[in-house]
C-alpha cells in the first residue's frame, strides 16, 4: 500500500534538509519499504487532502502553499481521543486479550490517534532516519499556541 509522509516543522525548513526519497530508513530490516518522490500535483493534492480531511476539523487553516495556522482545539481534541482509547481498553478483556483485534486496536488508537497511514517527519535539519505515527505530530501540536504556524517541507509516497 501507498501513501504520504509530511515534513512539518515549527520553523521553516531551507530545501537541501527537504525531506525526499533518501532520507528515510527503508527496506527489510524497516517499516517502510520504500519511498518516491512525487510531482508537483500530487504534492499539492496531498497536502490539500492532509488540512482537510485528515487533520482534526477546523484546527488547521492552510494559509499558502507551504504553510498551516494552528487555530487551536488541541484541548477538546484531548478530551475526545481519550474517550474513545478508553472505549477500546474497556472493550479489552481476559478472553479477547489474545485475539488480534481488540488489542491491536487499543494499540493503534494510542499511537496513531489520527487513524491514517500518512506519516509525520518533523525533522527540519533532515537528519532524521524515521517518520512517525501522529501520536508524535499530535504531541507537537499540543506544544502550540492559538495562531503558531507550520512549514511544510518535503512531501513524499511511500510504500508499506
Amino acid at each position: 500500500m501507498h501513501s504520504r509522509i509530511f515534513q512539518i516543522t515549527k520553523e521553516q525548513a531551507e530545501p537541501e534538509n527537504y525531506l525526499n526519497e533518501n532520507t528515510l530508513e527503508q527496506g527489510d530490516t524497516a517499516s517502510i519499504d520504500y519511498c518516491a518522490e512525487i510531482d508537483r500535483k500530487d504534492r499539492e493534492e496531498s497536502i490539500a487532502y492532509l488540512v482537510d480531511s485528515i487533520l482534526p476539523k477546523g484546527m488547521f487553516t492552510r494559509l499558502g502553499a507551504n504553510i498551516i495556522r494552528y487555530n487551536g482545539g488541541i484541548e477538546q481534541w484531548k478530551e475526545e481521543t481519550v474517550a474513545r482509547i478508553k472505549e477500546k481498553a474497556v472493550a479489552l478483556t481476559a478472553d479477547n486479550y489474545f485475539r488480534f483485534g481488540e488489542l491491536y486496536t487499543l494499540k493503534k488508537a494510542v499511537e496513531n490517534p489520527l487513524d491514517t497511514a500518512y506519516l509525520f517527519y518533523t525533522d527540519k535539519e533532515g537528519l532524521q532516519s524515521w517518520a512517525d505515527q501522529s501520536y508524535d505530530f499530535m504531541c507537537m501540536v499540543n506544544e502550540l499556541e492559538e495562531g503558531a504556524l507550520l512549514y511544510i517541507g518535503g512531501v513524499i509516497d511511500y510504500h508499506f
